[in-house]
């Protein structure tokens, strides 16, 4: 049986964090707040680690998929996926709304249904969509990659980072004006530099190979030299963040999304440094509960919605400035992530007690056109 790997467990663990972090800055009003101040410098700064989020998810099923082949061992895997997401989606359905106090009399299983199949029903179940193209893709995906060679990989990745992720931090800036260097917050009008048709989702598939070449070949750097690179890139991208935004409201553009220089870099240097780091964990009741909580990240990402519209909700009511809710943050953001875990849990167990009860069914089903 193959050793797991318990980086990558941590890994997907942190992603998890990192998204229900990056949930709270819209959650306490970051987006609503005029841009100065060191408070909002310093969650400029968190934001570029939280949202490396998603891509990390990406990049892990790179490291961890890219020998996949397409057959019903494979296609079988997607009912997990399916399932978990469509009892996550009813519950979300059913207790947002009870959380939030809404009268839930109005909701019918028609709107379920529908908001379900359109991603809908959970407020976060966009990346489900995103994921159930990436997996169908993925095998097809690694036959290209299998097929290169180590040179041909890396302008492969190259290609991938010059059509569809440089675009976006480079055609971000305004020369028709000179001023517009000491506000750049003033105009959001910028000239395009270089081609950006395939923008997009390039950057999906970007994430998955970059995965798929850290599994095979790593940076070649020392973890002190990763540490300091992490930290200075957080340290310059926040400040460039705060000064692009400058008193004004912080705006969610091409260059601070998934698909940015940005992210790419935080989400690289932060992936290889957990990877690397040798871990000799003998706890094993330790270890099993890294694992089955790194198991349940996928149904929590969905069910921390419920926690998000039911414990800010009750902070912003009791508080009056961004400020005076950001040290509440350490407390709220554990809750979120530990209901969260909890309900995913639960969800699994619900999944596990139906699968048994069907299989009973079939066994007495076949049992009984024998005896006939």
């Amino acid at each position: 049986m193959k050793a797991r790997e318990i980086n990558c467990d941590i890994l997907r663990i942190i992603a998890l964090i990192f998204v229900i972090s990056v949930h709270s800055l819209s959650c306490i009003g970051f987006y609503n707040q005029i841009n100065e101040g060191p408070t909002m410098l310093f969650l400029n700064t968190c934001r570029c680690l939280f949202m490396s989020c998603v891509p990390i998810f990406i990049v892990l099923s790179g490291y961890l998929m890219s020998k996949k082949e397409l057959n019903k061992k494979y296609l079988s895997k997607i009912t997990r996926i399916i399932t978990t997401y469509i009892i996550c989606s009813i519950v979300c359905y059913i207790l947002i709304p009870l959380v939030k106090n809404s009268d839930i009399r109005g909701l019918s299983i028609k709107e379920c249904i529908t908001s379900i199949l359109s991603f809908k029903a959970a407020p976060y179940s966009w990346y489900v969509n995103m994921y159930f193209g990436l997996f169908l893709i993925i095998p097809f995906l690694n036959v290209l990659w299998n097929n290169l060679k180590k040179k041909q990989k890396q302008y492969l990745i190259l290609i991938l980072f010059i059509i569809g992720i440089l675009p976006n931090s480079i055609n971000i800036f305004n020369f028709d004006n000179l001023t517009w260097w000491l506000s750049p917050s003033s105009s959001r009008a910028y000239q395009q530099l270089i081609p950006n048709y395939w923008g997009g989702i390039t950057y999906i598939i970007f994430y998955y190979f970059i995965g798929c070449y850290l599994k095979e070949y790593k940076l070649n750097i020392s973890r002190r030299k990763n540490v300091f690179l992490l930290i200075l890139s957080l340290g310059l991208f926040g400040l460039f963040n705060y000064y692009r935004n400058y008193n004004a409201l912080f705006e969610w553009a091409s260059y601070v999304d998934y698909s940015s220089i940005e992210v790419i870099v935080v989400t690289i240097l932060l992936v290889n440094l957990i990877l690397n780091i040798k871990l000799n964990l003998k706890n094993k009741r330790g270890i099993k509960a890294i694992s089955k909580i790194s198991y349940l990240t996928f149904g929590a990402y969905l069910l921390s919605a419920i926690f998000d519209n039911w414990f800010y909700p009750i902070l912003i009511t009791n508080t009056t400035t961004l400020l005076s809710r950001v040290p509440y943050l350490l407390l709220i953001i554990p809750a979120v992530f530990i209901c969260s875990i909890a309900f995913s849990y639960l969800v699994e167990l619900l999944i596990t007690i139906s699968k048994k009860i069907i299989m009973q069914l079939k066994t007495k089903i076949n049992v009984k056109k024998v005896n006939v």
